[in-house]
This record gives C-alpha cells, structure tokens and sequence, in this order.
C-alpha cells in the first residue's frame, strides 16, 4: 500500500468516528432527545453532505468545512467519479443516505452487524480503487451486492412495503412485505356454489386462519407488530383482488361492530344463550360447557405424560367441541357476508321470541363452522375478537392495501366475468396468467411518500366522516389520497371526533404555545360538564311542520337522543331563521332554579332516557317521532344549560379550515341566546399572559374548572380527535402538583389483606369482600399496548369499591391479555379485558422499574409511574383508546423539570 493511500485511509477514519463522537454528544445523552434524535442526526447528514462547495462560494467561510461523504474532499472530484462507475446499482450519495437512514432509524438488532459490515467493504473499496487491484475489486463488489441485498430484504423506512419489485420477486407468502395477491392461492376459500355467480363472497375460513396467524405472531417479541400489520395489509388485498365487496364486513367484524359507532346498535347476545347455542350445536349439556371454561383440566399428550390446560374464553370451548362433532352431511360452508348478515339479524332480532330467534341462528353458525371459525365467530359475538389491533392499524391497513392492489384488477381473468376457481388454482405460481395485483413492478422514488401519504389520507376521512361504509366505499371506486380527503367530509347527522386539548401549568408554556408575546389569543371558560355535539340537519322526509332533525352525540360518538330530550327542546329554541345545517360543539352543564352552575357529580344523578315510558321504543325511528311530538320530555331531575363554544359545519359548508376568530362569528349569527336555556362560552381575547391569572379567578368564582386557551387567528383550525398546541386546559388544581388529572384504565386488581399480626390473631381487612386496590395503565397508540402506570386503592368509598367489585366481574380474564404491556413485579391476583376509564389525579410522576408506561421514549427504556395517586370518579364518556396515552405520560414527567 502505498503512502499516499495510507494517509488517505487514515483520514477519512478520522472524519467519520469524529462525526459519530459530535452526533452523539449532541442528540445522543439529552434524555428528552430519545424521541427526536432519527430526525436531528438525518437533518445534519443532510445539511452537511448538501452544502455548496467551496469553490462555487469562496466568501463564505461555512463552506470550508468538509463534507460529511464516504471519502474526502481533497480527492473528492476524480475518485468520487471513479466510485461512481464502481458502484454500478446507485451513486455514493445515495448509497451513503441509505447507510445512515438505516443506521439511525433502526436500533440495536441484527441488521447492525450487517451495517458494520458494509461500512468496511467500503472502507476497503476506497483502497482497492486507488491501487486499481481489479481482482480484489471484484470479489469486494460481490460482497457489497450480498450485504446490500441482505439489508434490502427488510424495508428500512416508512411504509412496510416501502420495497422495489423486479419480476420474479413477487411471492405468495401472505406474512412477506413482497407478496402478490395474484400469485394467492385463493380456490380453498371460495365456496362451492360461488363459481359463475357475481357479487358472492369469500368463505370465513379465511379470516378465521388470518386471524389466527395473527393472534400467534402478536407479541411474540420485537417486530410482531410489524409482523401483524403486513399480514393484515396482505389479507386485505386478496380481498380487493378477488372479492372487493367483502372489505366492509370485514372491516366490521375486525373492529367488534357491526353498524356504525354512533347508531349504537351491537349484536347485544349475553354468554347464557352463547352457551345454550353451543349446547344444543354440540349435544352437550350447558354444565358441561361452563366446566371446560377457566378451569383447568387434563390433556393426554402422550403415555407418561400430562399437561395442564386452560380454557379462557368460550372460544376456545367452542374450537375445542367442533373439533369433536361429526356430521353425516356435508352442509354450507360460512362466508364472509353470511357471517356478518347473520350478525345483524342478531341484533335485529326484537319481540317475545327473540332470543330463541337470535339462539337458533347462533347455532345454525356453529354447526356449519369449522374448528378455527367457530372460535372466532364465539369472540366475535362477545364483541371480544382479542387480536390486540386497534382502529389505526386496522384503516393503515387498509391504506396500504388499496395503494398497493387496485380494486377490479381480476375481472380481466375472464373478459370481466367473475373468478372461476378451476382457473384460479390453474394459474397459481404463475403471474404473467393473471394482472399482478401490485403496484411496485416499477422502481419509482416517491412509493414511500405515496403510500404514506394515502395512510394519512384514510385516517383522515375515518376522522371526519366515521362511517366505514362510506370511506371503504370511496377506495372501492378508485380514490385516490387527495380524491378521498375530497369525498369524506364533515356531514351532518355523522358525528365528529371532538378536538382535544394539553394541559399546561404555568406562564412559560402557554407563551410558547400561542405564539410569543404580542400574539392575540382568547381564554374561555372551562364548564364542568358533559361535552356534546349537537347536529342539525334538513330530512327531506318529514312534511309535518319543520324539516330539522336534532342529534346529539357524545365526544365518543354515542347517541344521547333519550338522555338530553330538553337538550334538543333548548336548542330549537335558539335556531335563527336562516339556520338549516350545523354541527355545534358544546357543553351541557347541570344548573339550579337560580340558572347557577352545579358540580358535575350532579348531572350523573341525572336519568339515562327521560323519555314518556308510555311510548315504545320502537316507535322512535331516526327520531322523526320528536318531531311529530311523540317524543316528551318527562320527569328531567336536573336542569342544564348549553354552552355552546365552536361550530364546525354550517349550511352545507365545513367551517374546521377556519381560523377560531371566524368560526366564532359564525356561531353567534347562528344562534340566539337565552338565559338558563342557552348562552355562549364566555370568552375575552388577549395579547399577554399576564392577564391570564385574573380571568382564570373569575372563571373559579363563576364555579368553572379553569380556562380553555386557544389559539384565535394564526394556526387556530379545528382538528378533530387532534391534541395540539392550538388548545390548552388550564385549571386551578395546575399551579401545585401533577399538571392534570389522568385518565387510566384499570386492568387488574389485588385482593384485600389477610395477615397475621406480631399477637398471633389473624388480621382480615374490611376490603375483603372486595377487591383492596387496582393496576391501572394508559395506552400506547403507537404499540397499541396497556402499559402499567399506577397502583392505586385510595379515593374510594367502601360503596364505591363494592359498586366497582361488582361491575367488573364480568371483564375478568384468566390470563394476561397479549395487549399488556406490564412488569412480572406488578403482576395483579386478577386480570380485566380493557373496557372501564377512571379518572385519577396524583401527586407526581417519577422514573420506575415496575411500570412500564411510556418506556420506549425513556432513553433508559424504564418506565414512568404515578406517585401517590388517587381515584376520583369513572369516565363513561370515555373508551379505553381515549385514556391518556403513553406520549402525554413523558409530556408530564417532562414538564415537572422545565417549571
């Protein structure tokens, strides 16, 4: 080797291990940096390696600092030239980008060996080409090909399949980035009768054996998560390859629904007749069944020896007697629309035999169900699939899905004909038989950027229009990202996902968040009740006087209709002329004869349907029956008031792209104040904190919990389910303590003590006959995990905590469920299924080695827990998804050091 290729060498060492040492004193050992650090090391690469050179800019002296390249400037125009022909598949740029995006991007784990690896075959390429050794070059160049290949096996970033397919590199492997739903062998789940028949569906066999592929790889260890989504992804494409009508019901089935959240109608079936169904299905006695379940008995493995097994739910019960049955006939095989058709004529079933109705049809399911199926038709009806994936996985996988395969691809098989099975299996392992059902035959440098962006284009549209029916039914006609977010808006009559505010504590934040000093903001109350959304809109069907409907929604899309009957009576009150359509978000808060406001605990005296018990129920459709006054207002024990505080739609135009400043002029035009019936938010615009405090006594005084902060004019939109800067809650238990009460979910329980104390007499606690105190998480949107935050047996009443024991029989589980997220040291005597949100407040938050809430943005990995924290009272209003999450957890730890 000669000198001057030696001292080359040793520089270009020299500048990368300095940039590595720089990197990491700067993002690396700043606790906070965790989050950020992928994006802070990617921002300087990039600003480094994009600088002009000196040449083109000699006045300025930043220019003089070296590019951060695989080799040095001093030879950087001849060998840059000279490794460019040399790496024949990309240029160094972009070879270099990929190594550090991947290096940054990916934690410790097998492909960093692979990086090492590759670092010093470059290392080495440098050398080769200076000594012009073409057959050292050679063997070098094949090494690197190996190793880039292995490193593009797996996609790096972005989407899963952000991946380039050459012909050939498609295969059937549903769990594989790079599957082909053309090469699927698709015959053993289409029906017998389906062939020739248009518009028929997929059999269940196929969603029960996804799902439990699924529910095998869930939490099996690091990247099943990613493992669930390709899988999920894949299964979604077979069904827009070959039967695109099924995604709906799937999609459904998937979620535990099967109609739209805020109808509010569920498959409503108890355990007792599941397993009277099962009874008579199998030709067991009901006894028999419930002995199989949570207990344990004996199962024969071989000889000598005897394994114990638990039976947790009646699903497996049910997988279990199938596999027993037998049938002198061959009947029906279950599809997919014939499972959820079935579903729904379940919850339809009304009148004196309906449950036999509902019985004889769950068991019509079974005895055609095969073992797997009958598991999850069981788990299905329960509302309990527990496959520990939730609403964002599932519409990103319906993202990905419908980029990658476009619906109607197969009707070419034969001239637009449906599928035949016969071709169908004919032409299996053989892609040029059929249009290949992906996208990325091409290489093209914007697929992660498309495919991310039709992501967020879906999740948006479930956002605004919450109806599955309606966005699925848009990508089934070819949407694209922007044609979708252009179809799915805000419609009257479909209720809004409400946006969400942070708490702050002090001056200094709520500085920053607005904007700086001089940037006019606006303070509102902040009531203390029940937040609604109240929806006005034209039903061309009525010609009886007005042709307005009223609906109420909660901010977790339920009906309140039969709750808040005066709600809708104060609101027609206040309608001005010219008012047709709005959708109004408001809070309904309990108040006196005196028009004063009362405590929220008073308005959950309140009646869940005050409605005329004369009046059947049936005879209230779409609530058209208001309007014609059948629907009465009866019996209301506590009066409330509206406080209407934003408008998102008004006369056929969605106002959530308007700044606040506008939408609040709207709603003033809209809407006509009345004493004790309906008054606006009160509200005053300010341009310094300092006039903060004074505002937030007054709301005290008025019996408010604090002040609403929100942004006016600049970056002051709507955003649904949104929690941002834009809003902000600051409330008078904020200047001492944690800076908000918390929402948690409790997942397991501890029993009371019973000890013996230093006299030798057995000491029972008086919380025996109930459960002594509770595990309580939040929940990780990113991970789709529970995580322990707290244990906690302090707030409660001894009625309290005998109304809590008995509620939560019914969500009791034998074992941990795979979505837990909890340490062996806090493991409860007791297990819950994530269904109940309690409100909590504690004293401060503190690193820990037994929960694990918010570990994986702590650069310790240790998680974070609740210090002294106390139960205040249950969230109905909230589901186990809306409970504070793990992100907002490390928000609060945080922000106890920036005071």
């Amino acid at each position: 080797m000669s000198l001057h290729s030696l001292l080359l060498y040793i520089f270009s060492r020299i500048l990368f291990f300095n940039l590595i040492f720089n990197l990491s004193d700067t993002f690396l050992f700043n606790p906070r940096a965790n989050m950020n650090n992928s994006l802070n090391i990617m921002n300087y690469f990039v600003k480094q390696t994009h600088k002009p050179s000196s040449d083109s800019c000699p006045e300025n002296p930043e220019n003089n600092k070296t590019p951060l390249r695989l080799i040095s400037t001093q030879t950087n125009e001849n060998l840059n030239k000279n490794l460019k022909d040399l790496f024949t598949d990309s240029s160094v740029e972009e070879i270099t980008e990929s190594v550090y995006k991947r290096s940054v991007l990916e934690k410790n784990g097998p492909k960093n060996e692979v990086k090492r690896e590759l670092n010093d075959v470059k290392s080495e390429f440098k050398l080769v080409k200076l000594e012009q050794n073409d057959d050292v070059k050679n063997e070098l160049k094949l090494e690197r090909k190996a190793l880039k290949k292995e490193f593009d096996d797996e996609p790096s970033v972005g989407s899963l399949f952000n991946i380039y397919l050459k012909k050939g590199d498609s295969n059937d492997d549903i769990t594989s980035p790079r599957f082909d739903p053309a090469l699927f062998d698709i015959t053993p789940y289409f029906p017998s009768t389906m062939c020739g028949k248009p518009n028929n569906s997929i059999l269940f066999s196929l969603v029960s054996s996804v799902l439990q592929k699924s529910d095998d790889i869930f939490c099996t260890g690091k990247g099943s998560r990613k493992s669930v989504l390709t899988l999920l992804s894949n299964f979604y494409r077979i069904l827009i390859y070959y039967n695109p009508p099924d995604v709906i019901p799937v999609t459904y089935l998937l979620l535990n629904r099967i109609y739209p959240e805020y109808e509010n109608i569920e498959v409503g079936v108890g355990d007792s007749l599941i397993i009277k169904a099962m009874s008579e299905a199998y030709s067991k006695s009901e006894q028999n069944i419930k002995s199989t379940l949570n207990i344990i008995t004996n199962q024969s493995i071989d000889n000598n020896n005897v394994v114990l097994k638990k039976y947790e739910d009646l699903g497996l019960v049910a997988a279990a007697s199938s596999c027993t049955s037998q049938l002198l006939l061959k009947l029906p095989e279950n599809t997919i629309s014939g499972v959820f058709s079935h579903f729904r004529s379940i919850a339809s079933a009304t009148g004196k035999n309906s449950n036999s109705n509902k019985k004889e049809i769950i068991k019509k399911l079974l005895i055609t169900a095969k073992k797997v199926e009958s598991k999850y038709i069981i788990r299905s009806l329960q509302q309990r699939l527990r496959i520990g994936i939730g609403l964002n996985t599932i519409f990103q996988c319906i993202a990905d899905a419908f980029y990658l395969t476009k619906p109607g691809m197969v009707k070419s098989v034969d001239s637009g004909s449906p599928v035949d099975p016969v071709k169908v299996g004919e032409n299996v392992g053989k892609p040029l038989s059929k249009p290949i059902g992906d996208v990325r035959t091409e290489k093209d440098l914007r697929l992660r950027y498309t495919i991310e962006d039709m992501e967020f284009s879906v999740k948006t549209a479930i956002t605004m229009l919450p109806n599955i029916e309606k966005v699925v039914g848009h990508l089934l006609d070819n949407d694209d990202s922007e044609q979708l977010v252009e179809h799915c808006k805000i419609t009257p009559g479909i209720p809004v996902r409400p946006m969400l505010a942070k708490p702050v504590n002090d001056s200094a934040e709520i500085l920053q968040a607005v904007g700086g000093e001089g940037i006019t903001f606006t303070c509102e109350y902040k009531y203390d009740g029940e937040r609604v959304q109240i929806h006005l809109l034209k039903d061309k069907s009525i010609n009886y006087g007005t042709n307005n409907v009223i609906r109420l929604f909660s901010r977790n899309m339920e009906n309140l209709m039969e709750k808040y009957p005066d709600v809708v009576e104060h609101f027609k009150k206040s309608i001005k002329p010219e008012l047709e359509e709005c959708i109004v978000d408001c809070e309904v808060v309990p108040i006196d004869d005196e028009n004063k406001i009362l405590s929220f605990q008073s308005l959950s005296t309140r009646k869940r349907k005050d409605v005329d018990p004369n009046v059947s129920s049936t005879t209230i459709t779409n609530y058209k029956s208001y309007i014609l006054g059948i629907y009465r207002v009866i019996n209301v024990s506590v009066r409330v008031c509206l406080y209407p505080f934003d408008i998102l739609y008004l006369n056929g135009e969605s106002l959530v792209t308007e700044p606040l400043s506008k939408r609040r002029e709207y709603l003033y035009d809209c809407l006509t104040p009345i004493p004790g019936t309906l008054v606006f938010a009160q509200n005053k615009n300010f341009d310094s904190i300092e006039q903060i405090d004074d505002f937030l006594q007054t709301a005290i005084q008025d019996a408010c919990e604090g002040l609403m902060i929100k942004t006016l004019d600049d970056k002051a939109t709507y955003e649904p389910q949104a929690r941002s800067n834009k809003w902000l809650k600051y409330k008078k238990d904020y200047i001492t303590g944690l800076s908000d009460s918390v929402d948690l979910v409790p997942i397991g329980a501890f029993f009371g003590k019973v000890s013996i104390i230093p006299s030798g007499h057995l000491y029972i606690g008086k919380r025996i006959s109930v459960f002594g105190s509770y595990l309580l998480a939040v929940y990780d949107p990113i991970q789709e995990l529970y995580q322990g935050v707290c244990k906690t047996g302090t707030g409660f009443t001894d009625q309290a905590l005998k109304d809590l024991h008995d509620s939560l029989q019914k969500d009791i589980t034998p074992n941990k469920p795979k979505m837990y997220d909890v340490s062996e040291k806090m493991e409860p005597d007791v297990w819950f299924l994530p269904k109940k949100v309690w409100e909590c407040k504690a004293a401060d938050l503190s690193i820990s080695p037994v929960y694990t809430a918010a570990n994986r943005l702590n650069a310790s990995e240790k998680g974070i827990g609740l210090r002294f924290p106390r139960f205040l009272r249950v969230r109905e209003d909230k589901k186990p998804e809306e409970a504070t999450t793990s992100d907002q957890i490390f928000d609060m730890y945080m922000s106890q050091y920036n005071k």
